[in-house]
């Protein structure tokens, strides 16, 4: 299929030669583009330039300028955000060096403010609606829990969808890659629905822990439909997934092959109304999740099993936003959450027999009630400060005591704000990390603690001309009582709150309208810090770097080359090996011509057909985990009616 998309290369230049009208595809004008706008970070409407947070916004134009395949790959073109492939086939992010491990759970990711994770894991998934379907990504950098409450411990990823345009949309490409999806819009309903198939790309290990040969295609499977209904008052959505994706190992004694099977259902209705000067919302939400992870082999049995478990989640927030004065406004919400577990097994496949040693074999339950506050204070045109509190209580881990964030920007000169922030955040632990027992495999602990961090920021937005914005931010955080895993004695590993890590870093973002036809984005960072055990930050990539062009040859025809760049990382093994997994660039190229009413593209990613791969951040016995594909190719075919 590689071949076959290559050889469409010169069909598909012919093609541009056409040049249809002398249409401008560019939606955004130059100033939208430089000065975008941001809901997340104190919910109203704000630049991401005055905002006090530090924040970033992916817009649906830079999603097919980048030729993404999915919404984890478009955040790794973000500061301090590095895309990672774990071992139990996750997707993971990490911000500014805040590890996840296994599961995507240290940032908060919603779907039109809509939490999208769940109480097993305690992971995110963004697998819920097609990537056409997107009008923007909102991110907020910082902790947030004053407002979101937990997995907000790196920051908040919020996907906005679309609300108008037609589309109807397929993808053919390497490693047998197909996908289409449909995006309809009926006055105020939305429809959208999405299908993937993807053989994935080859991963060849050395051996795992038993000697076992780690060799398999990082498959992938996913569909999805997402609707979304917004009469006079109300907005009502509901969404269902569905995932299979390739895997190759759990742990020492239970390993691959295998894939890891989500099916996820979830309804959301918000009720808005004005009362007075302010407005009531109330918000019901309920998501259930089916997942089975096969494996080959659990010893003793030596028989391959499906680790089965649903959980289901039902929570309901009200809040009131109230104008104080023509300067200041105050937020004050409450919310209520159930999350319950149906056991978590081993079933043999052989005879449907449910082995002894499941993680768990009753039904788990939480209840989690929080209250919060924020106050937005415009002391003058030039200078805004934000105060929030948040107190949640949850009946195994207690409370969290008042979380607070504080943010100060500060226009000291016209279009230039300097910031002052701080905020912290925590995370609870779930069930699996609480009540998983498995001896010699996993072992949970009932009496964890919250995850919590602390995050000191300084930051500079300054739009230097018309054509150029710059933003800078320096920050320092210390992660306490850390959710982890450890080796485990004799064997297998456990869940305990590591006394944590400080890390410290700086982020600069670069925005350019080089030409009339030119644009730049270009970011770096770096992090660097220490884990309070090792005294150093292993697993972690002290730099990266992302180069984002993108040149419009003509009205019909543009042209995008991106690159990232990722630094080595070290690891620090069980038996106290030490070593360098390689840095790596990724080179990305993307022809799109677009006509009125259809594009076609071409999208090379990975050009230079660099080889690369992650360092093991949870057992520590194994150095390497499968990294990303090599060169691959794909033709985007696009109709807009």
């Amino acid at each position: 299929m590689k071949k076959q998309c290559f050889s469409a290369i010169p069909l598909l230049l012919s093609s541009f030669a056409l040049l249809a009208e002398d249409v401008d595809y560019f939606d955004l004008a130059l100033e939208d583009l430089l000065n975008l706008k941001i809901y997340t970070a104190s919910q109203e409407e704000e630049s991401t330039a005055s905002t006090p947070a530090t924040t970033s916004v992916i817009t649906a134009e830079q999603l097919t300028q980048w030729g993404v395949n999915n919404l984890y790959e478009a955040l790794s073109f973000l500061p301090g955000i590095v895309l990672n492939e774990t071992y139990m086939g996750y997707s993971v992010l990490t911000f500014r060096g805040v590890t996840p491990g296994l599961y995507n759970n240290k940032a908060l990711f919603m779907i039109n403010g809509q939490p999208a994770h769940e109480a097993l894991f305690g992971s995110s998934h963004l697998e819920y609606i097609p990537l056409e379907m997107v009008e923007r990504i909102e991110v907020v950098r910082s902790p947030a829990s004053a407002l979101y409450g937990t997995n907000a411990i790196s920051g908040v990823v919020n996907v906005i969808t679309k609300q108008q345009g037609n589309q109807a949309n397929i993808k053919l490409g390497s490693n047998n890659h197909t996908y289409a999806s449909l995006v309809h819009h009926i006055d105020k309903l939305s429809i959208s629905m999405s299908s993937l198939r993807d053989d994935g790309y080859s991963y060849s290990g050395t051996e795992d822990e038993l000697g076992n040969p780690v060799d398999f295609d990082y498959n992938e499977a996913r569909d999805n439909i997402f609707i979304d209904y917004r009469p006079e008052g109300w907005r009502i959505s509901a969404a269902y997934y569905e995932v299979t994706k390739a895997k190759f190992g759990l742990n020492p004694i239970i390993y691959h092959h295998g894939d890891n099977h989500f099916e996820t259902l979830q309804l959301s209705l918000n009720r808005y109304q004005d009362i007075g000067k302010g407005t009531l919302n109330l918000w019901l939400r309920y998501d259930d999740m089916d997942k089975e992870l096969d494996a080959e082999s659990f010893p003793p049995l030596n028989n391959p099993v499906s680790i089965v478990n649903t959980v289901k989640r039902s929570s309901a927030e009200i809040q009131y936003k109230y104008p104080l004065s023509s300067t200041s406004n105050i937020i004050v919400g409450s919310s209520y959450e159930k999350n319950k577990s149906d056991p978590m097994v081993f079933i043999d496949s052989s005879d449907g027999s449910i082995n002894p040693l499941s993680p768990f074999t009753d039904n788990k339950e939480s209840h989690n009630t929080a209250i919060y506050a924020q106050i937005k204070q415009n002391f003058s045109t030039k200078l805004t400060a934000v105060l929030g509190l948040r107190s949640e209580n949850d009946h195994d881990s207690g409370s969290s005591g008042l979380i607070p964030r504080l943010g100060i920007s500060y226009e000291f000169i016209p279009a230039s704000y300097l910031k002052i922030l701080y905020s912290e955040a925590f995370r609870t632990p779930v069930f699996l990390e609480k009540y998983a027992d498995v001896p010699n495999i996993l072992n949970g602990d009932i009496n964890l603690e919250r995850e919590k961090i602390q995050t000191y920021e300084i930051g500079l937005n300054s739009r230097i001309n018309k054509s150029n914005t710059i933003a800078v931010t320096a920050f320092h955080l210390d992660l306490s009582d850390e959710i982890t895993r450890r080796p485990a004695d004799p064997a297998g590993t456990e869940y305990y709150n590591a006394p944590g890590r400080t890390m410290y870093g700086i982020e600069a973002e670069w925005k350019s309208m080089l030409t009339e036809k030119a644009s730049l984005d270009f970011n770096l960072s770096y992090i660097d810090g220490e884990e309070d055990v090792f005294d150093a930050a292993p697993f972690i990539a002290n730099y990266t770097m992302n180069i984002m062009l993108n040149y419009q040859l003509f009205s019909t025809f543009d042209i995008s080359v991106s690159n990232q760049t990722i630094s080595a990382k070290d690891y620090i093994l069980t038996s106290n090996e030490t070593g360098e997994v390689d840095g790596y660039n990724l080179t990305n190229l993307v022809l799109n011509y677009h006509p009125k009413n259809y594009e076609v593209s071409l999208i090379l990613r990975n050009i230079f057909d660099e080889n690369y791969t992650y360092p093991e951040p949870v057992r520590r016995n194994i150095a390497e985990i499968p990294g990303g594909a090599g060169a691959t190719a794909y033709i985007n075919m696009t109709l807009h009616y």
